[in-house]
Order: C-alpha cells, then sequence, then structure tokens
C-alpha cells in the first residue's frame, strides 16, 4: 500500500495555509487550518523550530508522546519541501517546520480543503479509498455525513466528496 511523497507541486495548495488550532485524539492529529482546512496525520510528525532547539517527534502509536505546537499557531505555511519518500516537511512564516511522515503500512495522513456547496476535496492521501477504515470512510463530520468518491485519476490523488446526508 505503499505511497510516500513524490511529487512537491501536489502540495503547492497548501501555501498559505494559516493553523487554527491543533487537535490530539487517539488514532490521529487534526491540524485545522482557516477556511476549513485541515491535515490530518494518522501516524507521526515532528516540529522543529528554526535554530533547532525546539526538535519534537510525535508518534500516535508509539512511545514518544511529547510536542510543541504553540508556534505553529496563527501561522501560515509558507513553503512546502519532499525530503524523502516518506517525509514532507511544511515551513511556517516563523521558521518552524512541521514534517509529516508517510507509513507505508496504512493510511497514514491526508489534507482536507472545504470547497463550495458543502463539498469537501481530499487531495494528496497516502491510501485508495478502498484502504480505509470504516471509521476513516463514514462519520468524519460533525452530522456524521457519507463520504463519496469519484473515479481515481492517478494512485497519488483521492478526491473525496462529502455529501450530506444520504448514502452513495
Amino acid at each position: 500500500m505503499a505511497r510516500g511523497f513524490h511529487d512537491v507541486d501536489d502540495f503547492t495548495s497548501v501555501i498559505g495555509w494559516e493553523l487554527d488550532q491543533v487537535a490530539f485524539d487517539k488514532y490521529h492529529v487534526m491540524f485545522q487550518f482557516y477556511a476549513n482546512r485541515l491535515l490530518n496525520v494518522a501516524d507521526s510528525f515532528a516540529v522543529r523550530s528554526p535554530d533547532g532547539a525546539v526538535d519534537f517527534t510525535y508518534e500516535i502509536y508509539g512511545d514518544k508522546k511529547t510536542t510543541i505546537v504553540d508556534p505553529l499557531l496563527r501561522q501560515s505555511i509558507k513553503e512546502a519541501h519532499i525530503i524523502s519518500i516518506d517525509r514532507l516537511d511544511l515551513v511556517f512564516d516563523n521558521g518552524y517546520v512541521l514534517s509529516v511522515f508517510d507509513n507505508p503500512e496504512f493510511c497514514s495522513w491526508w489534507f482536507m480543503s472545504r470547497g463550495e456547496q458543502d463539498a469537501t476535496v481530499t487531495f494528496p492521501g497516502d491510501c485508495e479509498v478502498d484502504d480505509l477504515s470504516t471509521e476513516e470512510y463514514r462519520g468524519n463530520g460533525p452530522e456524521g455525513e457519507t463520504i463519496a468518491t469519484p473515479p481515481m485519476k492517478d494512485t497519488f490523488r483521492r478526491y473525496v466528496v462529502r455529501l450530506k446526508g444520504g448514502d452513495t
């Protein structure tokens, strides 16, 4: 199921996103940006300061449970860099770096941006919709909206439209 990070152009649309809040859940960490945009991390991430004084890795399923995210709040993403097939670095205005790590064993990260008419487009992700668990596939919205999937254009992009009510 390995996807990894391949084309930095896939991430140009997140440039300018301003981080509003971070929520920790048992199975993932949600980085909520203004204008209903989300980065969901379901494995691990790291936060580093420009001078290296702050350097924490947070593992959802591992032993590393220390992090600091407040320097990222109210900061915008100014650059995206693919460091390796399993690491994407998002550089914020203040120089802090959020590294997202890909886990080839399961769906470990995805971005979501709420579009017009209450539709949500999910783009790059490291999994096919068929790989999603029931919890990932359904009920992510406040009213448990159903997630429907149009055909895939390639293996590195997943387009998901969230519909209000009803099944597909």
